[in-house]
């Protein structure tokens, strides 16, 4: 086997278990970095319309008959029993109403996100005017190398 030869069975093995969070074609075949903003849209607004609703409607559901299963047995230790976990209930839907509510947001926010970064970066680059010298234009940050 000739140097090239291995060589190239080593870069082809390299290349093919290196991968980026799954990129297709890697090692993993797991998801890609890619995003779909009609997708972001359609998340937030199945949070809005159903899922946040749902679940105030489904815990506003427990804590009715959760209520009325306490009071009904007040005098008994059951009733402190279930008054307990409907503490414990409303804490959690809390907290899940709080995780929906920052995922919404998060989603939504992740747009906006990509694109103050893409200008950001964009801004840092020399913009060139039409037939304009790469080699002319004022670089962010100046090489010594350019003087020569």
């Amino acid at each position: 086997m000739t140097f090239e030869n291995e060589w190239a069975e080593l870069r082809a093995d390299a290349v093919a278990r290196t991968r980026l969070n799954g990129v297709p074609g890697g090692a993993g075949g797991g998801p890609d970095l890619s995003s779909s903003a009609a997708k972001k849209r359609s998340a937030v607004s199945a949070l809005e319309q159903h899922i946040e609703p749902d679940s105030q409607a489904a815990g506003r559901v427990a804590d009715e008959t959760s209520e009325a299963a306490a009071r009904g047995f007040q005098d008994w230790a059951t009733g402190a029993g279930i008054t307990a976990a409907l503490k414990g209930w409303r804490a959690s839907v809390k907290s899940l109403q709080g995780r929906l509510a920052a995922d919404k947001a998060a989603l939504s926010g992740t747009t906006r996100l990509f694109t103050g970064t893409d200008a950001g970066i964009a801004g840092q680059f020399p913009l060139l005017k039409p037939g304009g010298d790469p080699l002319t234009a004022n670089p962010p940050f100046p090489s010594r190398v350019a003087n020569y």
